[in-house]
């Protein structure tokens, strides 16, 4: 399971507490079913903690009607969620990009751990590695180039060749931009923080499965109506 997040406020919630007005993450993935769901919060408990403020929440799935929690810490209008009960393993399938790309599930999934556990370093550096297996995979299975030159060729160039197109550059890019500095000593983009790679991951993996859905239609023209 992968998790995903509905961004809400916290003033919603406690109208009469201006230290609290920051948005926060709402599990948008039910810890006990897997169905996504807009969970009501059932209850609510803040802490003041002088320097800043903690936020417990209690959720119940629309689906499965399960209780779940969240904690939250605040600090000059921005929260960030330190743990769900029970916890959510994070984990991605796909039939498709599996077919073409076994090491890429494995690489991301790794990174996805990563990710859970707060290794934003690890994971950045798991996700740029991800891509490019992913990427030089698709190469030699959906377009047939010979494996021994899609081996030898930098990211940039795999890029570039194999998936023209700004949408492809783009996200690809940003990854590969953000998931390299995450490997250096003095980093060249510290204001671009974790958040951003993941987003772009997101639509970067979407666009190859959109991809490989349009090469490998359920039915054709070659199909009699």
């Amino acid at each position: 399971m992968y998790m995903k997040y509905l961004e809400k406020s916290l003033r919603e919630l406690f109208p009469n507490i201006s230290e609290l007005s920051a948005s926060y993450q709402q599990p948008a993935i039910c810890p006990h079913c897997g169905i996504h769901c807009d969970a009501h919060v059932i209850d609510k408990v803040n802490f003041d903690k002088k320097d800043f403020q903690f936020v417990f929440l209690i959720f119940q799935c629309t689906a499965c009607n399960k209780m779940f929690t969240a904690t939250y810490r605040v600090k000059e209008q921005r929260s960030e969620i330190c743990g769900i009960t029970p916890k959510v393993i994070s984990s991605y399938s796909d039939e498709l990009i599996s077919g073409i790309s076994p090491r890429f599930i494995s690489l991301y999934n790794q990174a996805l751990r990563s990710k859970d556990n707060k290794d934003f370093d690890l994971a950045a550096i798991g996700y740029r590695s991800a891509i490019e297996v992913l990427i030089k995979d698709y190469a030699i299975n959906e377009l047939n180039k010979d494996e021994n030159e899609v081996s030898k060729k930098k990211l940039h160039d795999a890029i570039s060749e194999y998936l023209p197109g700004s949408d492809f550059m783009n996200s690809a890019d940003v990854i590969r931009y953000i998931g390299n500095d995450y490997t250096h000593y003095d980093r060249k983009y510290p204001d671009f923080d974790f958040s951003i790679l993941d987003t772009y991951m997101d639509i970067f993996i979407g666009l190859i499965r959109t991809k490989l859905l349009i090469s490998h239609p359920p039915v054709s023209r070659s199909h009699k109506a």
